[in-house]
């Protein structure tokens, strides 16, 4: 197939990529965005929040095992329009506004969050080659700082006309249309489906089985575990760890998080045009010291730093730690080949769900008992060791 024939799908495959996994995490978001307000509601303090972050990456890990065949069968768009179903479906029973409610809106959700980067895998690495790979993918994965960043502006506006419950139902409609809008694509972007393909998984396991067999695999599922961890750990923190170590207001702790996730959207674009054009398992290895280093750097932070450092600091973390993901998605749809591609990124999406779940309880516990400097300084050295090892691994594996 020549540029000229495959350029419109190529674009199209990205967009809808984009909008569809932009809008799931929009819809993950909108309970984190709006809890000062709900939690008077549901009757529960806001820090217990967290609980729904855990309980929708749960969701989330079991969903992407039965990820591959979804894909298989009804294709990765059709999979995307169904996980806004599901979206819509969580906050809708979000808005009914009681605990049972909400947690119901967080299995939803985290259902509706797994199969996002196994279709997005499938549709892109079948339509790219190698070398432009990384860019691709780390351009879908603007879709998660834009969706968290839309999600941010939208649902408090949203919230201060309708009330909290309404701004819920609104984003609800919004993942709706955005499956409506996606559908003209679906002939073409899902033509490769097997309709006759099996619904169930008769391996739930097989995708983790297949990260586990290969050594490249393997090594970049431990690396999405601690990635993810770390990203989710700090980044959960981040605001308070500026409350509580700079002594800044809540809203200005929250300007260094929005200069985080700016920050990120441009560097994960950066970095895939990096990864495309020197090697991507140097970059992946680079970006765990990297990010290991602005935690470290985090351990410093006083009521004496500026708040231009502060928001450097933000920036300098928003760069490493929040944009290794589409570089690191293009590695595995590179090692696992075009067959595989749907059950190894099932397989190490499982990990990344499982650090993401885990590492933030951990690093949490870690602030109770330790305080922030062992929390960071452990998590800090848990990346830089990644780095280094999936780096050797890969390296040693060509």
């Amino acid at each position: 197939m020549n540029r000229a024939k495959s350029s419109p799908p190529v674009a199209a495959a990205v967009i809808t990529m984009f909008a569809t996994y932009a809008s799931v995490i929009l819809a993950s978001m909108t309970l984190p965005v709006l809890a000062p307000t709900a939690s008077q509601t549901l009757e529960i303090p806001a820090r217990y929040i967290g609980l729904y972050a855990a309980i929708l990456y749960a969701g989330a890990a079991l969903s992407s095992l039965a990820a591959p065949n979804l894909v298989a069968r009804y294709g990765a768009l059709r999979t995307s329009q169904g996980a806004l179903g599901f979206a819509a479906a969580g906050l809708f029973a979000l808005a009914i506004g009681s605990v049972p409610s909400a947690v119901a809106s967080a299995v939803l959700i985290g259902l509706a969050y797994g199969p996002g980067n196994t279709a997005s895998g499938r549709l892109l690495s079948a339509m790219t080659i190698p070398g432009k790979r990384s860019g691709i993918f780390s351009i879908k994965q603007t879709s998660v700082p834009a969706g968290s960043a839309l999600c941010g502006v939208a649902a408090p506006l949203l919230a201060l006309v309708f009330g909290w419950q309404g701004a819920a139902i609104a984003m609800g409609f919004v993942c709706l249309a955005v499956s409506a809008a996606v559908q003209p694509w679906r002939a073409v972007l899902d033509a490769g489906r097997d309709a006759a393909h099996t619904l169930l998984p008769r391996k739930p396991l097989a995708g983790v089985a297949l990260v586990m067999r290969g050594p490249r695999l393997r090594a970049l599922g431990i690396t999405g575990l601690v990635y993810s961890g770390m990203q989710y750990a700090f980044g959960a923190v981040m605001v308070t760890f500026f409350v509580d170590r700079a002594g800044v207001s809540a809203l200005e702790a929250g300007l260094v998080l929005s200069a985080a996730m700016v920050t990120s959207v441009m560097a994960r674009l950066a970095w895939g045009y990096v990864a495309d054009r020197t090697r991507a398992d140097v970059v992946l290895g680079f970006l765990g010291l990297l990010t290991a280093a602005s935690v470290v750097a985090a351990v410093f932070v006083d009521e004496g730093w500026p708040r231009l450092a502060l928001i450097a600091l933000g920036c300098w973390f928003g760069a490493a730690g929040f944009s290794w993901n589409g570089v690191y998605l293009a590695l595995v749809a590179d090692i696992a080949g075009p067959e595989r591609v749907a059950a190894a990124t099932s397989g190490v999406m499982t990990f990344v769900f499982v650090g993401s779940l885990a590492f933030p309880a951990l690093f949490a516990g870690l602030i109770a008992v330790s305080g922030y400097n062992a929390a960071l300084l452990s998590v800090a050295a848990a990346t830089f060791v990644t780095g280094i090892y999936v780096y050797a691994r890969l390296s040693r594996a060509k």
